[in-house]
This record gives structure tokens, sequence and C-alpha cells, in this order.
């Protein structure tokens, strides 16, 4: 396979198993040391949307490698029930480039990856529900936003503290990399305006177990009627400072941009 991938549950002095007398003093802090070479995070993550009554849920797991203060590549796997599409999706992520598998990306004989993605403004990221996961800057602009705080319960072996407040689709665009990504341009009109309810679970170690984002966004009209999504995202973050390391796949496993077929006509990587 083009990617190695191992996890270390324990690792001393990292994530949830450093000695408490060397726990950082904040979040932004507890990230900042993470973000280390070959050590990583998983992020099993549920996407709940509600249109005119109707339900629709997406899940999907990362595999986050840091290295310089950053995210180095993301591996991102489809984990839904198999569908018409055929084998779940999955895509690496790396600076400049994506590759993807599965799915309708069918690959030539012999191929592994199809490379989908080759420009400069390709980066790998961390992010739930808008909220950009592995930038120190961007979790401390969020968390100054807090308006609550209450015991949270036990998640990846570490007792948590809920942070709840909202931050509008204008603010959030100002301070996360990741959802500036996700967005042609800045947020405008009452677009700018949609306020995003978040809640974080920081552990004892200040590291996020558990985000939970929700917001309604207007979609458009049918028959002269309004329409808007109301959407849930839910992520659990576990193994904090495990080994990590996602493989750059060879010109050897990967079909080149135009060696592949039936390609699909629109890519969301999101």
């Amino acid at each position: 396979m083009a990617v190695a991938l191992t996890v270390s549950v324990v690792v001393t002095g990292l994530g949830a198993t450093a000695d408490a007398q060397t726990a950082p003093v904040s979040p932004a802090d507890a990230l900042r040391l993470q973000l280390v070479e070959n050590r990583g995070v998983t992020m099993s993550e549920v996407t709940t949307w509600w249109r005119s009554g109707e339900k629709n849920s997406y899940r999907k797991k990362t595999f986050a490698d840091f290295d310089g203060g950053t995210v180095a590549a993301t591996d991102v796997r489809d984990v839904n029930e198999p569908n018409d599409s055929g084998s779940p999706y999955r895509y690496l992520t790396f600076k400049g480039q994506t590759y993807g598998q599965g799915g309708h990306w069918i690959v030539p004989e012999g191929k592994t990856w199809v490379l989908i993605s080759e420009d400069e403004e390709t980066r790998p990221f961390l992010e739930s529900g808008g909220i950009d996961l592995a930038n120190p800057a961007a979790l401390k602009a969020v968390l100054a936003t807090t308006e609550t705080k209450r015991p949270g319960g036990v998640y990846d072996g570490t007792r948590t503290t809920i942070h709840q407040g909202t931050i509008t689709f204008a603010e959030l665009y100002k301070v996360s990399p990741a959802f500036r990504d996700q967005h042609d341009g800045k947020p405008t009109g009452k677009y700018a305006k949609i306020k995003l309810s978040w809640q974080l679970w920081l552990g004892g170690d200040h590291l996020v177990r558990r985000v939970r984002t929700s917001w309604t966004e207007w979609v458009g009209k049918v028959d002269g009627v309004s329409i808007s999504d109301f959407n849930v995202v839910d992520a659990r973050l576990t193994g904090w400072g495990a080994e990590t390391d996602i493989v750059l796949p060879s010109a050897d496993e990967a079909a080149g941009k135009d060696d592949w077929r039936n390609p699909p006509e629109k890519l969301s990587i999101s």
C-alpha cells in the first residue's frame, strides 16, 4: 500500500500521558506541543443535516500527520455504508497534492491511487464544522467567544470540560484558515451573519477530545418556498501524540490526472 499508518496509544510526554506538572497552561499551547514530526491524532466525524424534515448523514474518519507546527498530511476515509458508487472513498492530501481511491475513481490496472488535484493552493487541514483544530491561533480565537463552561464527562480516557459559544461565519473566516480553504471568497450579506453554535470538550491536558457545531443555512427556494438546512457536525478526537506516517504515493503507484476513467462531475473533499 502507498500509505503506512501506525498508531501508538501511549506516547511518553505527549497528549494525555504528559506529566501533570508539565502540562501546558492553555489549549493553544497544548496544541503547539502536538504539532511535531510523525505525531498525529485520529478524528471520527458525523455530519447530519435536515432539509424539509428529511434527515441525511455522512460519516468519515480522518488521520492527521503533524510536522513543523502544522498538518503535514491527512488520510480521510469514507466510513458510510457501501453504495452504488462502489468501494468507499479515501483521500490523501499533502501540500500541493491530493490523491484519491474508491468510489468513482477508476484507476488503470496496477495503480492504487489517482492524482486528483495538484496546485499550490491545496493543503491538508484538520477541521470540523469550520473550526480549525490544528491551528493554535484559530483555536484560541474560537475559545475567546466562550459563553459558558461545564463538566463534560470522560472522553479518550480524560475528564473534560465543555466550552460553549457562538461565532459568525464572517468571524470564522477571519480566524480559521481551514474555513477559508472551503470558501471561494469572503462571506457577505446574510451568509456572513450566520451564527455557528459550537461546543469544545477539553481534557485535563487542554487538548480537544470532542467538538460539536450546528448552524442553519438557507439553500434556495422551491415553488416559492424558502428551503434551509439545519446542520450538525459531531467529531471525536482520540490518540493525541500517536505515531503516524502518511506516505506520499510514488509515481508507480499513482495514476496521473489524465489516466483515470469515469470521474465524478463535481468533487467535494471537505
